[in-house]
């Protein structure tokens, strides 16, 4: 039986302020996760562990998440090719904020 929870906290001690939406199997071990800013509500990472990927862990907490906040993707210049992929098959918004950092400034639009 796999158990989604939520919480808030930040990414591994970096100070941070993330909603975050985790996946545990019946042994309560972690299986994905996903973080989310408190401020803009941009997704900051999502993760899902090696032996799970592929089942749809992924999806199910971003499904999760938008049913409890209002979340948007981050920019593809800020993504892994992963991540915009995963932005690209679930759909939704991607957040809008002026950004002068250098991936933007080399994006094409």
């Amino acid at each position: 039986m796999l158990t989604i929870t939520h919480r808030t906290g930040d990414y591994y001690g970096d100070g941070s302020s993330n909603l975050i939406w985790e996946t545990r199997d019946s042994a309560d071990i972690l299986i994905a996760e996903l973080y989310v800013s408190t401020d803009r509500h941009e997704i900051m990472n999502i993760w899902v562990d090696e032996d799970h990927r592929g089942e749809g862990h992924a999806r199910r907490l971003y499904e999760t998440a938008t049913e409890q906040a209002e979340i948007f993707h981050a920019p593809a210049a800020h993504c892994t090719p992963e991540g915009d992929a995963f932005a690209e098959a679930v759909g939704g918004d991607t957040i809008s904020y002026p950004c002068d950092c250098h991936a933007c400034d080399n994006e094409e639009n």
